[in-house]
């Protein structure tokens, strides 16, 4: 099983709805973290939760929380929304989140994720995921953590084995991956640094027993990531014509969506900060991307990207 890794500001349900039209090998969609404010989820988030925007096979949203009275009350709406599975964000390693005691901020204290987890599991029926990484400041507190998951019956734990310090860069802490796999009593996914087949193949040997993947990087750069994966063959032509279908169903959700021609060209500018992988040149195409200073210079940038692909 392939999943999209829930990434702000580049997963939003524009993508999703996008994606899924064009390319067919990722199993489930994961909603980027909903957060609550004054008794009440934020407004930007709305539009992400309606399922009239997530129409795909398996969509999960996911939760940012810091107490078991947010966690409760997301967990009910979205149940009432539709949903019947949640994921809990315990690996966000920004420091607007973990100074507040969210995401990867509540990883040095198992007490506290017992008391969600327990509160949890008493008072509401949908289902749990979590996604974690290997600590907030050190990799040995992933030993503190796994036995606390193990008394609750969690769908799955999707761990990506860096400590949140190193945000997306340094080693991968591999020895915490397996720790996790020999400990846990729940499928483990693993997520992190699989930007092509090669990766992929090297995980794979490191952790063979591992079945199902989380990408988010590696797909936002190469969409057909998961059809390498799953040794799908697609000639140039055909990854032509869906790099160009993709493109126009994003540019024309964000048109749609977005109040103002300025707010849909930083949108597709960020969309192209990794989109413009999957063209030669890459620097020089997403500098010309860059600089457009309106829809109409942007939209010649992007036919010439799309010109210089063969």
């Amino acid at each position: 099983m392939i999943y999209l890794a829930p990434i702000q500001g580049f997963t939003d349900f524009i993508y999703r709805k996008a994606y899924a039209k064009v390319f067919l090998n990722v199993d489930t969609f994961f909603i980027p973290y909903i957060s609550v404010k004054n008794n009440q989820i934020l407004k930007k988030y709305e539009r992400e939760i309606l399922l009239q925007n997530n129409p795909q096979k398996k969509v999960i949203p996911q939760i940012l929380v810091k107490n078991k009275e947010e966690m409760l009350f997301l967990s009910k709406t979205l149940q009432d929304l539709g949903y019947n599975e949640i994921n809990l964000n315990l690996g966000c390693p920004y420091p607007m989140a973990t100074n507040r005691g969210k995401g990867a901020g509540l990883l040095p204290h198992p007490d506290k994720i017992k008391t969600l987890l327990n509160s949890f599991f008493e008072k509401s029926s949908i289902n749990l995921s979590i996604k974690f990484r290997a600590g907030l400041n050190s990799s040995e507190e992933i030993e503190s953590i796994l036995p606390v998951f193990n008394e609750f019956p969690l769908t799955e734990l999707i761990l990506h084995p860096r400590i949140a310090r190193q945000l997306y860069k340094g080693k991968i802490y591999e020895s915490a991956f397996q720790l996790a796999q020999n400990t846990l009593k729940h499928p483990l996914v693993y997520n992190g640094d699989i930007f092509s087949l090669a990766d992929y193949n090297n995980c794979q040997q490191k952790f063979p027993e591992t079945k199902d993947w989380m990408l988010g990087r590696g797909i936002l750069m190469n969409p057909f990531l998961p059809d390498e994966i799953n040794n799908i063959q697609i000639s140039k032509d055909e990854k032509w014509e869906k790099l160009k279908e993709f493109h126009q169903f994003i540019f024309e959700g964000y048109t749609e969506n977005m109040d103002n021609e300025g707010n849909v060209l930083n949108k597709m500018q960020q969309f192209w900060s990794l989109f413009s992988f999957n063209f030669p040149n890459q620097k020089k195409i997403f500098k010309g991307i860059k600089k457009s200073k309106n829809i109409t210079n942007f939209n010649q940038e992007a036919n010439k990207a799309f010109l210089s692909f063969y």
